[in-house]
């Protein structure tokens, strides 16, 4: 199986993000294209299955992220499984602190992501990989690697176990 992995990043840590997960499909045993969303996207003829990931910037979502959803609806990727990821800030450690934090953090990149792609019958992931960076620019969360090759390792399974038509 083939996979494309799509990226928007802006200090690294969600295209790090984008190359683990590419990694881990590799080890898999499939092949895995990665490719920054400010360029075109490809033929999605030979692409079994997607993953698109953005950070989360002042609670928002880039746009170039939410234009390649609805460019993937409309070149026919509706039946293909999409995955969604981000990258946000740090999470405040105290409670009162993450309660005024949550505005900023939640849903977060991948949980607009996946509304919108659920809104265009995109045949999204229920669940979304969100890593956390240090500080404003990064570097990646120190579990931040082994959660993306978890998730991918999770979501390609399922991919697999699914019966073919």
């Amino acid at each position: 199986m083939k996979a494309l992995v799509l990226f928007r990043s802006y200090f690294g840590n969600t295209k790090r993000v984008a190359e683990v997960i590419a990694r881990e499909v590799t080890a898999l045993g499939h092949e895995a294209i990665v490719q920054d969303l400010r360029t075109k996207l490809p033929d999605l003829t030979g692409m079994d299955f997607i993953f698109i990931g953005a950070p989360t910037r002042m609670a928002r979502v880039n746009r170039r992220a939410l234009r390649a959803l609805k460019r993937l609806a409309k070149k026919g990727a509706a039946q293909k499984p999409i995955a969604v990821f981000d990258t946000h800030g740090p999470v405040p450690a105290g409670p009162e602190e993450r309660e005024k934090a949550k505005k900023w953090l939640d849903p977060g990149a991948s949980g607009k992501m996946q509304k919108v792609a659920k809104e265009l019958g995109l045949n999204v992931y229920p669940t979304t990989l969100r890593c956390e960076v240090q500080g404003m620019k990064g570097p990646l969360g120190n579990d931040g690697q082994e959660k993306a090759a978890s998730f991918t390792r999770e979501f390609v399974v399922s991919i697999e176990k699914k019966p073919t038509a």
